[in-house]
């Protein structure tokens, strides 16, 4: 965290109360550009300064810890120049909608592995998804789930009382809430678009092609709703391992039904680890930078596309490349993200 940030001094508060517990998860709320980050930032390395903390990133839209579409863990003891420890889940899009249970599933295996590791704190920074009955849904059921002792928010006006109301009664979690801080910044659609492409081009900087028989390896998500090249190229997917954490992610070549091979593009990683593929809903195409015109671009039907805040456009039965069946499609009425 920057050095010159402005803390508010009711935030010492929050800290204060975990301190004199000696143990705590948080889970911290609000729509886009209210600081949460900056205030999840802030209080791990306040705690991680006196005990290993966890900070888990559940914004896969705007991650800070790992490339989007991820859930990320990281484990901290001093400062947080290096953690000591980081363990991913893919989640597969940019937004909850459509994909709540592999988020929320997803954030409870690193809750509990923050604990395995013995953390006694856990700071949860959540997605900016909170408008829509949907949302405020998923941020129901993630708080329900994740069962924190603090859960704070931070908004401007009740934008968040559909969420928090659910829990002003709870006999163990305590609701603590905050104003925006004035200094924040909304960022535009576009700047979460570029800097998604941004994180996405970082962590495929040093990707190779690579090649993998299916056969022997578990194959589940977001199947597209045909096998046509099309469909599967560029297509995001998880290299995970036998307790489905993220190995490496990859952008699809070619799935060779014939051959039984998918060929893709992933950084250096330990192949042996690898146990299970886990498709997503994302087409991320590394050669379109936000805003550059494209002509003839391929259609990405029933995907998301790379960069889009917006949700899936359908949500449709998986078919595994191992059947070689079409799978009846299924259709929504996704949300809009933050």
């Amino acid at each position: 965290m920057a050095s010159d940030t402005v803390v508010p001094g009711e935030w010492e508060a929050v800290l204060r109360t975990l301190r004199d517990r000696g143990s705590g998860t948080v889970y911290v709320v609000g729509a886009a550009d209210r600081g949460k980050t900056t205030f999840c930032r802030w209080l791990t390395a306040q705690l991680a300064a006196t005990a290993l903390s966890g900070f888990l990133d559940c914004d896969i839209g705007q991650s800070t810890l790992g490339p989007p579409a991820t859930v990320g863990l990281a484990l901290y003891r001093g400062a947080l120049d290096s953690p000591r420890a980081t363990f991913f889940r893919f989640v597969g899009a940019v937004t909850p909608s459509g994909h709540m249970v592999q988020e929320l599933v997803g954030a409870l295996r690193l809750k509990e592995r923050a604990r395995e590791e013995g953390a006694p704190f856990l700071v949860v920074d959540s997605p900016g998804w909170v408008v829509e009955p949907a949302a405020q849904e998923f941020h129901v059921r993630m708080i329900d789930l994740l069962q924190p002792d603090l859960v704070v928010g931070f908004e401007r006006g009740p934008e968040l009382e559909g969420i928090l109301v659910n829990f002003r009664r709870h006999p163990r979690i305590r609701i603590i809430e905050y104003a925006a801080p004035p200094q924040v910044v909304e960022r535009k659609r576009d700047w979460r678009r570029l800097y998604r492409f941004q994180r996405f081009s970082e962590y495929f900087a040093d990707a190779v092609p690579q090649a993998r028989f299916l056969s022997g390896l578990g194959v589940h998500g977001r199947m597209p709703e045909s096998f046509r090249e099309e469909s599967w190229r560029d297509l995001l997917i998880a290299l995970c391992d036998t307790e489905m954490m993220v190995v490496a992610l990859g952008l699809v070549d070619k799935l060779d039904l014939v051959s039984g091979t998918l060929t893709f593009r992933a950084p250096p990683h330990d192949v042996h680890r690898v146990a299970t593929v886990h498709v997503g809903s994302l087409q991320v195409d590394l050669t379109n930078p936000p805003g550059r015109a494209v002509q003839g671009s391929r259609p990405h039907a029933a995907r998301q596309s790379t960069l889009s805040d917006g949700p899936d456009p359908a949500l449709q039965a998986p078919v595994s490349p191992a059947s070689g069946a079409r799978g009846g499609r299924g259709r929504s009425v996704p949300d809009q993200y933050g």
